[in-house]
């Protein structure tokens, strides 16, 4: 078995910084370009009989002088709000020879390598399955790049596939669809309704566990499959870990 120092996998640094740079870019070119804009708007409600709009007066009367540093400082103020943040909710994780590790700002998990069968990514996110083909863990990587992890899962020796081993057991969920109970076509109907809210989408997930099924949504289209048996017990943090990581 390997025995390499844990791999380290994380949003480009360049990201954050772009989008810096980005928006106080555009603060710039806000004060350059609204002071003119303001002004030919001021004019057009002069000549008729709407009333002025303040803003739009106080930007009129601005000048260039005051109107880039202000919107250009107001940019970098942003810029750097958003930057934090993208740096708080991007995943991160720590690839070993016998777990993973993944966190955010909001969140960190831990999972054993003897409790995964196969890595892949399924769109932005990074998907984990346990021993009946169950998802151990749903965690959205949308922010690392793709080749890292996968050197980085490969590199200790971890199960990495170009895709899903389930792909064909997949089927087109309906509502109402026979071979689902009520309480199934329920929770399908929850799953997705919910499918943009992370931590709706994490609880749903963990319910069907309990039913023995797996979901994801493909072009606003539900599809779902069955899983084995002795699959991640919520109840034992199993399969309730790796719904939570949706969230990430």
């Amino acid at each position: 078995m390997s025995t390499l120092t844990p791999s380290e996998v994380r949003q480009p640094r360049w990201v954050p910084l772009l989008l810096l740079l980005a928006t106080a870019a555009l603060g710039v070119g806000l004060g350059y370009l609204l002071p003119p804009l303001a002004r030919w708007l001021h004019g057009l409600l002069q000549r008729s009989p709407l009333p002025s709009i303040g803003p739009v007066e106080l930007l009129a009367g601005l000048p260039l002088a005051w109107s880039v540093p202000i919107l250009g400082g107001l940019g970098v103020v942003g810029g750097v709000l958003l930057a934090l943040t993208t740096i708080g909710e991007s995943l991160r994780l720590t690839v070993a020879d016998d777990h993973l590790e993944h966190r955010t700002d909001d969140h960190e998990g831990w999972i054993e390598r003897s409790d995964v069968t196969d890595v892949f990514r399924d769109g932005r996110h990074l998907v984990l399955l346990g021993s009946t083909g169950a998802p151990w863990a749903r965690l959205d990587a949308d922010t690392l790049r793709r080749a890292e992890i996968r050197a980085a899962f490969e590199a200790h020796g971890w199960p990495w596939r170009d895709a899903d081993p389930h792909e064909g057991a997949y089927e087109r969920w309906m509502d109402g669809r026979p071979g689902f109970s009520a309480a199934e076509h329920g929770l399908l109907r929850r799953r997705l309704a919910e499918r943009k809210d992370a931590a709706a989408v994490a609880e749903v997930d963990d319910a069907l566990a309990t039913h023995g099924l797996a979901a994801r949504v493909r072009e606003d289209r539900l599809q779902v499959r069955r899983v084995g048996a002795g699959g991640p017990d919520p109840a034992t943090g199993g399969a309730a870990e790796g719904a939570r990581g949706t969230q990430g």
